[in-house]
């Protein structure tokens, strides 16, 4: 008999189908998944609400822009309200992180002592490498200390603080190191902020001379042309390689095209955006509260992202949430790039991608944010998927009674703000529980401090690894 079964619910199954059931918890995972589960020791009526696995948000930065305790424990709460139950942050050495590039072996552990006890949701980190010493803490970073994701930061190169080993032939160490793991640890994977440093760098300049301090100014400061040229090189490396690529935030039609050609070329290359690429253009009534790296682009990059998405070739998408203040904001060159989203990836994408547009199911919806997301991290089967041993980390989704407007204060993060204000949502998460642990029930959030770091890769009870 299970301790919880959730019933009447309509089970979505990622990439399959979507069918009514039941789901049965025990002992923190799911023991039984059907049309009939059995007794429980308690059971939740869900009336008909869609039952999936949680969202894995494979993309946001804990500690950008305040100590990272206080961070983990506002942004994990807002992800949480979201359906989100897993988050993948970035993190690195160096200002405002660290004083100085320390080695990850210092590093590392300042970063989980600091958010230890304090995140909401289960949690891995993607490593930035930025000195030569750090190529040399991979293989220990990925063998020991469970660190499947790595990033290149193309647009730091030539930067005198943080970027200075930073150039092609870091690239293709770092890459050439990532493949020799491969047959050991087959989740490891590369990502690269794909941006080149000196287009952008000169676009800049550019634009600034010109006086430009709206999103459009923005946009032609980081134009898409630095993002193909730089799509461009990955591409090269990693068929020269054998490396896996996990490319975030692809904002353009040209950068996704690009990538796509060494997709077919027989690169291993996975495709992230994010959700404002889905849902932003430069003319957004947010203004510059919208500014963020890649920069936002026009309505026929959105359309071509969208297209990417349906057909399947962008296989992932992430919030690549950050938290800050409207007083961040005030002008357009000195403003932080960046802002809140993940708890809205699941009921926008919902809105904009099954209800509005009609190019995407639920079970297609799901296969991206939770099963493709954990895939492309090292998690799955343990998240990501509806089947007995997989961890219980479960939203349920309900219909409103009438439509809900985005306010800032609803997206729950420390900022005071959000660019997608005043956006009709028809569905949002009423539960949400992790590892069997309800910890969101429509209203308030109660898992602060419940998040466990993910040593990956990870495995089903009873099967080799973690």
């Amino acid at each position: 008999m299970s301790e919880l079964v959730l019933r009447n619910a309509r089970l979505v199954f990622p990439h399959r189908g979507v069918v009514e059931g039941e789901v049965g918890i025990s002992d923190g995972r799911i023991d039984a998944v059907g049309k009939e589960v059995g007794p429980g020791d308690r059971v939740l009526d869900v009336k008909g609400a869609f039952v999936g696995p949680g969202i894995v948000d494979p993309h946001t930065h804990v500690g950008i822009y305040r100590p990272a305790g206080e961070d983990a424990q506002t942004e994990t709460a807002s992800a949480a309200r979201g359906g989100v139950t897993t988050v993948v942050t970035y993190w690195r050495v160096g200002e405002p992180y660290t004083p100085g590039l320390l080695p990850y072996s210092e590093g590392l552990p300042r970063f989980l002592s600091a958010v230890e006890g304090r995140m909401g949701c289960d949690y891995a980190v993607n490593l930035g490498m930025l000195t030569r010493a750090h190529l040399a803490e991979v293989p220990s970073l990925v063998r020991e200390k469970g660190i499947t994701t790595l990033k290149y930061f193309a647009h730091y190169e030539g930067r005198a603080d943080i970027g200075r080993d930073l150039d092609a032939g870091y690239f293709h160490r770092l890459a050439s190191e990532v493949a020799r793991l491969l047959p050991e640890v087959p989740a490891v994977r590369l990502s690269v902020h794909s941006e080149d440093a000196g287009i952008v760098r000169e676009a800049t300049e550019e634009e600034r001379a010109r006086g430009g301090k709206d999103l459009e100014a923005y946009r032609r400061s980081r134009p898409e042309l630095a993002e193909a040229v730089s799509i461009r090189r990955l591409g090269e490396v990693a068929l020269a390689t054998g490396a896996p690529v996990y490319l975030p935030h692809v904002s353009s039609e040209l950068g996704y095209r690009r990538a796509e050609e060494y997709v077919r070329q027989g690169a291993s290359l996975l495709i992230e955006t994010s959700l404002h690429y889905l849902l932003l253009t430069t003319d957004t009534p947010a203004g510059i509260r919208a500014k963020v790296n890649p920069a936002v682009r026009r309505p026929s990059d959105v359309e071509a992202l969208w297209e990417g998405l349906a057909r399947g070739r962008i296989r992932c998408v992430g919030s690549d949430h950050a938290s800050n203040r409207l007083a961040d904001k005030e002008e357009l060159w000195t403003a932080k790039p960046a802002f809140p989203g993940t708890g809205l990836l699941l009921p926008l994408l919902f809105e904009e991608g099954v209800l509005r547009r009609k190019v995407l199911t639920p079970e297609a919806l799901w296969g991206i944010l939770s099963e493709n997301n954990a895939r492309a991290h090292g998690m799955f089967p343990r998240k990501g998927c509806l089947v007995p041993g997989a961890d219980a980390d479960l939203v349920v989704f309900s219909r409103q009674p009438e439509a809900v407007r985005v306010t800032a204060e609803r997206v729950g993060s420390f900022a005071d703000y959000t660019p997608y204000e005043g956006r009709e949502l028809h569905y949002l998460p009423t539960r949400v529980f992790l590892r069997g642990r309800e910890t969101f029930d429509g209203e308030s959030f109660t898992g602060a401090g419940t998040g466990e770091f993910l040593h990956r890769p990870l495995a089903l009870p009873g099967t080799p690894g973690r």
